[in-house]
């Protein structure tokens, strides 16, 4: 498992989420919503990585994104995501 940061907050039509590891932006209707279109955006961007035999990116630091200004009136938090182990042939 691997925990990826979100960052959610609110629209006049429910939740908007950014992963800012993975430049991820989508949403929902609500924050269950959002949450979950964010880890079904998250497999398909770490399925591509995968495909193309890259490597998954390291996240920045928490408190980089935490003092960020831009950021401050975000709701943080966040999800986790089964990763499979990659085998490498012998």
């Amino acid at each position: 498992m691997k925990r990826f940061l979100i960052m959610l907050e609110q629209t006049e039509a429910g939740f908007a989420v950014q992963v800012p590891d993975l430049a991820i932006i989508t949403g929902g209707d609500s924050i269950a919503a959002a949450k979950e279109a964010a880890i079904q955006a998250i497999q398909a961007n770490l399925d591509g990585y995968r495909q193309c035999g890259q490597r998954i990116p390291d996240g920045e630091p928490v408190m980089s994104h935490l003092l960020n200004p831009e950021f401050q009136d975000l709701l943080f938090a966040y999800v986790e995501i089964a990763i499979p182990e990659q085998r490498i042939a012998a």
